[in-house]
């Protein structure tokens, strides 16, 4: 074996059987976590085997997380430089090129994209990258020339905000890795609606694309429907009941960014209605 990386081991008593089977992670409390361990750099790829000696992969490794190695790849040998992101993302690419007609979307959602703990949203030819783990935010010089190859994107924003990064001991931080920042939310078309993402200053990545089923399942429930929404502090789920008559008073008067946005996405929408916010 490579002895590049330095070798960890499972406890044994920590059955080995579902690493084998795929499962991404391992905890801390399932890891022989000696002095030498503990010294091993956040973020550092490691090889772990069982503790019998056995491959189980390379991994990234991160002490001061309770998940405290994730794979990154079933070959402990992997070499993992600009032309392993490159390989990643175009697989993840052409994936996104069979669901979406728009390039509007999630181009890299952390694990289900063998790339854990990072998220990569893509605005047409702005892309935002929220670095959730450690070895993400170790490699992103790699990861930034990697999405120029792949997509030519003309900005990179680096969002490194957010409760996961303090959960991997990660400061926050956000700024530009490629380009300027926009300087106004930006058009997403979504669900037949257009939504604004606020990359700059929103949360995550300036729009929850995961939140896109939910938004076409209201979508459909409210459609031709009169509908009342209280309390809604994420103003996205009144823009999808633009099909139906929304006479919305919305309590989100504390998050000033997200009613900046929404009276945008409100207006961009063309609604009969305006955008009402009360103070709290």
């Amino acid at each position: 074996m490579n002895t590049e990386q330095p070798v960890i081991r499972l406890k044994p008593k920590t059955s080995p059987q579902r690493l084998r089977h795929g499962f991404p992670w391992v905890y801390d409390n399932e890891l022989v976590t000696d002095r030498r361990t503990r010294n091993i750099e956040a973020g550092s790829l490691v090889k772990l085997t069982d503790h019998a000696q056995n491959s189980l992969g390379l991994f990234a490794f991160n002490a001061h997380s309770k998940i405290i190695a994730r794979r990154v790849a079933f070959d402990p040998d992997t070499k993992i430089n600009t032309d392993w992101f490159i390989k990643k993302l175009t697989v993840a690419l052409m994936f996104r090129n069979t669901l979406y007609d728009k390039p509007f979307y999630r181009l890299v959602h952390a694990e289900a994209d063998n790339l854990p703990g990072l998220i990569v949203d893509r605005f047409d030819d702005i892309l935002v990258v929220q670095p959730n783990a450690a070895w993400a935010d170790r490699l992103l010089l790699l990861l930034v020339d990697a999405l120029k190859t792949v997509l030519a994107p003309k900005a990179i924003v680096i969002n490194g905000t957010g409760r996961a990064r303090a959960l991997e001991g990660l400061e926050d931080s956000r700024y530009m890795a490629h380009g300027e920042m926009p300087s106004k939310a930006l058009r997403v078309p979504m669900n037949g609606a257009v939504y604004f993402a606020d990359v700059a200053q929103g949360q995550k990545t300036g729009i929850f694309y995961d939140q896109r089923p939910n938004h076409n399942f209201v979508q459909n429930l409210t459609k031709d429907k009169n509908v009342v929404g209280c309390f809604l502090a994420r103003w996205r789920f009144r823009t999808c009941c633009d099909g139906g008559r929304c006479p919305c008073g919305s309590l989100c008067g504390w998050f000033s960014s997200r009613v900046r946005i929404g009276k945008v996405g409100s207006g961009g929408n063309q609604r009969r209605n305006g955008f009402h916010c009360s103070e709290s």
